[in-house]
């Protein structure tokens, strides 16, 4: 009695693990997202956008699949086209367009501040600019 109770014990942990394992995202072992370290700066200010150069590099980095494409910048106003309101930006792993917000949220230090997002149909930021290190 002691040998089945064992065994199905075992059973139970090896099915547990092994459900956790596949339902994380594809492309993230981990299941951790990405983060603008791994990657460069983020670029989520206007200051940041105009600051940018002709031949600086840019990558779009989607938070669930990594980096999608590097752009090299050819002039401020390509650059400011990168962060302006409602531009779209495509994540070749999920096949979806994503929408540039920005936003005003509440500082902790003061008054509000300004933020661009990549966000998906939920609201909920997708994806980044960082620039290339």
């Amino acid at each position: 009695m002691k040998t089945l109770k064992l065994l199905l014990t075992a059973a139970v942990a090896v099915l547990t693990f092994s459900s956790a394992a596949s339902a994380l995202p594809p492309g993230k072992e981990d299941g951790s997202e990405a983060t603008a370290k791994e990657y460069g700066t983020e670029l989520a200010t206007k200051a940041q956008f105009t600051e940018l150069k002709a031949g600086d590099k840019v990558t779009l980095v989607c938070k669930m699949h990594g980096p999608q494409k590097e752009i090299t910048v050819k002039d401020s106003k390509m650059a400011m086209e990168l962060c302006e309101e409602n531009h779209m930006a495509h994540c070749d792993t999920c096949k979806k367009d994503y929408k540039v917000t920005w936003l005003n949220p509440s500082g902790k230090s003061g008054g509000p501040t300004t933020a661009m997002n990549i966000v998906d149909e939920n609201g909920k930021p997708c994806m980044m600019y960082t620039k290339a290190m």
